[in-house]
């Protein structure tokens, strides 16, 4: 008898440790982020159901979007993009044009802002390398723009000077079609800045 007694403590623990667990994990849902939870928040964007989804109600729900997508890492951004473009796709060109200005200024911006800073840290060497893969994949998204056409056709180390001294004028001044498609070289960019950093 005492014998079992002692298996019934111990299922009556662990059933209290697992109920402890779940609620724990019910409770710091809205603080755990993921690719696939950002996904979902694109996908299920309450304004695909309802047109007549308030102005304010869509602010917040950009809110929550934008938090979720800041809060990934570096893979979990490539992950997204590699599982989810058609979704992220859809999400944006539902934006009104004062959403995706906002979004793509607070995301893409934010990376951007880690990159200059990076970049200004590195040794001279490893910034010039840099700059220079940034020139080259810009060139290979610039299309017609004349002004961006006029930065790109620089010396390499023209470029870098002014990557460093005038990125956050061009920045600002870019379409937001060319922000959107910079996002995953500025991404990549602070990705690789970060593994030099380590080494």
């Amino acid at each position: 008898m005492p014998l079992q007694r002692f298996w019934l403590q111990i299922a009556a623990f662990l059933a209290l440790v697992w109920a402890g667990v779940g609620i724990v994990m019910w409770s710091t849902e809205d603080y755990v982020f993921s690719s696939e939870k950002t996904l979902a928040l694109m996908e299920n964007a309450p304004w695909f159901a309802d047109e007549n989804f308030s102005e304010s109600k869509r602010q917040a729900y950009l809110d929550k979007v934008i938090t979720s997508y800041l809060k990934l890492d570096f893979n979990q951004r490539n992950d997204m993009r590699e599982d989810g473009l058609e979704t992220m796709d859809r999400f944006s060109k539902s934006l009104t044009f004062e959403e995706k200005s906002d979004y793509v200024n607070r995301t893409v911006g934010e990376n951007f802002k880690a990159v200059m800073k990076g970049l200004e840290k590195l040794p001279a060497e490893d910034r010039r390398r840099l700059a220079g893969t940034i020139q080259r994949e810009m060139k290979k998204k610039a299309g017609k723009d004349s002004e961006i056409q006029l930065l790109l056709d620089q010396t390499p180390a023209d470029f870098e000077k002014s990557l460093i001294k005038d990125a956050g004028l061009f920045f600002k001044e870019a379409p937001l079609s060319a922000k959107l498609e910079m996002a995953p070289m500025f991404e990549a960019m602070q990705g690789r800045m970060q593994g030099m950093r380590m080494r």
